[in-house]
């Protein structure tokens, strides 16, 4: 019984650390940063419940599982908020800003007509 045990506990512990390289994957491009850093966290709580099935500890296994249940509801209620951090990096502008050079023929006679009249 514990041979299986271990067995499953190490097979555990594998996905888990799987789970762990994607979310350092999803985490490497800015635009899922966030994402990919809490499904990364909720991986590695996971390690530690598998971790404690492998080793045969009752107690490693529930402070793991408790940790898993939840990072897992963390990453399922904050995990998809697009609202970002409200940092702008320096020297964007917000939104569409176009240059005079940038508009498009019809933009230039309405304006040029505004003008005039």
């Amino acid at each position: 019984m514990s041979f299986v045990l271990i067995v499953i506990g190490v097979a555990l512990l594998l996905i888990c650390l799987a789970g762990v390289a994607l979310g350092v994957y999803m985490a490497s491009e800015a635009k899922n940063r966030e994402a990919g850093v809490l499904f990364a966290l909720c991986w590695v709580s996971g390690a530690a419940g598998a971790a404690g099935v492998a080793m045969r500890d009752g107690v490693t296994f529930l402070v793991g599982m408790v940790c898993f249940l939840v990072a897992g509801a963390v990453f399922l209620l904050f995990g998809d908020v697009k609202g970002g951090s409200g940092r702008r990096e320096r020297g964007q502008p917000s939104g569409d800003v176009t240059d005079g050079s940038e508009k498009t023929t019809k933009e230039n006679r309405s304006s040029h007509r505004r003008a005039v009249s």
